[in-house]
């Protein structure tokens, strides 16, 4: 069963410099039964107070690596990464029972030598 609810009221909007949504109310002028207590969504939060007031506040997306793949190893990659750097990641797990002086150097090797840089 569907229901419209139509409330009466002031909106805030709250931007930052660059004009971007930080913040938004929604004040109704009468006070009624929380339609919705706290919800959440990947950009912010989302919630009704108990005078019927809605919520949602902005938060910051995580910053991603935006690094380019080079090249891949059984152990490792290495990668440009944005700030125009070189990174080489390997990893070996013990319970691989690898000798692991061995296997960094000769993957590092590998990695380094069939890239073209």
């Amino acid at each position: 069963m569907e229901k419209t609810v139509s409330i009466n009221g002031m909106t805030v909007v709250t931007v930052d410099e660059n004009k971007k949504v930080k913040n938004i109310q929604f004040l109704p002028d009468d006070e009624m039964a929380p339609v919705l207590e706290v919800g959440s969504h990947s950009y912010g939060s989302l919630q009704q107070l108990s005078n019927g007031a809605f919520d949602y506040v902005a938060t910051k997306r995580p910053q991603r690596a935006h690094s380019i793949l080079l090249r891949k190893a059984a152990h490792g990659r290495i990668s440009a990464t944005r700030d125009e750097a070189y990174q080489l990641t390997l990893k070996i797990f013990k319970r691989e029972g690898l000798d692991v002086r061995e296997t960094l150097t000769r993957e590092a090797l590998d990695l380094i030598n069939n890239v073209m840089f």
